[in-house]
């Protein structure tokens, strides 16, 4: 990036709770919004609710660490 970015304000949203409440909702020092995961800190574009949910679902480091501590990252299934 060519300028350094800011969060200036963490803003509330009521879209989807159960997506939301892992991610915060970021005003941006260049006056744009982005998803801020809880877990990681990683910024995300905050448009797509999907997007976010794969990031916690799939790709989130620290989530990922803790279904692995939980055998639930292995793929196998218990039935």
């Amino acid at each position: 990036m060519a300028s350094e970015e800011g969060v200036v304000l963490i803003l509330e949203t009521k879209r989807n709770p159960a997506i939301w409440k892992k991610f915060d909702l970021c005003l941006m020092s260049d006056n744009h919004e982005m998803a801020r995961c809880k877990s990681c800190g990683k910024f995300m574009k905050a448009a797509a609710n999907s997007t976010l949910k794969k990031h916690t679902d799939k790709h989130c480091p620290v989530t990922k660490a803790k279904k692995e501590e939980k055998g639930e990252g292995s793929g196998s299934s218990n039935v």
